[in-house]
C-alpha cells in the first residue's frame, strides 16, 4: 500500500483568515449609503450600527436621494411605501443636512410613519466634546 504524502493546511488556513480580514474591514463601506454628500447634524448620542438599511438622504438644494439614488417627491411616497410593504422592521435612516428647514424634515418622517415604518433614524454625526 502506498503511503499518503502530509497535506500542509497552514497555507490555506491562511489565505482562508485574510479573505475573513478583507470582507471584514470592506463590509461596513458596502453596506452604508453615504455617496451623496450631507452635513448631517452632530450630537451626543451617535451611534454606527452596520446593517442593511434604507436610507433617504435630503440635500441643501432640497433634492431627495434613496440609497444615493435621485428620486422625485412625486414618487418618494411610492417608493417608501414599497419598502414598508417588504418589510415595516427594516431600519429607515433619514440623513438630512443641517441647513434645511425642519419642517420638510418632519414631512418626510411623517411620509415615513404614514406608510408604517417600525424602525426610522436620523443620522447624525457624533459631536466633538
Amino acid at each position: 500500500m502506498k503511503r499518503l504524502e502530509n497535506v500542509d493546511i497552514l497555507p490555506m488556513a491562511a489565505v482562508a483568515l485574510m479573505v475573513v480580514l478583507m470582507m471584514m474591514i470592506i463590509a461596513p463601506m458596502t453596506m452604508t449609503h453615504t455617496n451623496t454628500p450631507v452635513e448631517v447634524p452632530r450630537a451626543h448620542t451617535a451611534e454606527t450600527k452596520t446593517e442593511e438599511n434604507f436610507t433617504i438622504t435630503y440635500t441643501i438644494d432640497q433634492s431627495l436621494f434613496i440609497n444615493d439614488q435621485p428620486i422625485s417627491w412625486e414618487d418618494f411616497e411610492k417608493v417608501v411605501q414599497q419598502a414598508v410593504d417588504k418589510d415595516p422592521y427594516q431600519l429607515i435612516v433619514i440623513r438630512a443636512d443641517r441647513n434645511v428647514l425642519h419642517k420638510n424634515v418632519l414631512e418626510i418622517l411623517a411620509k415615513v410613519k404614514q406608510a408604517g415604518a417600525k424602525r426610522i433614524a436620523c443620522a447624525t454625526k457624533k459631536s466633538k466634546e
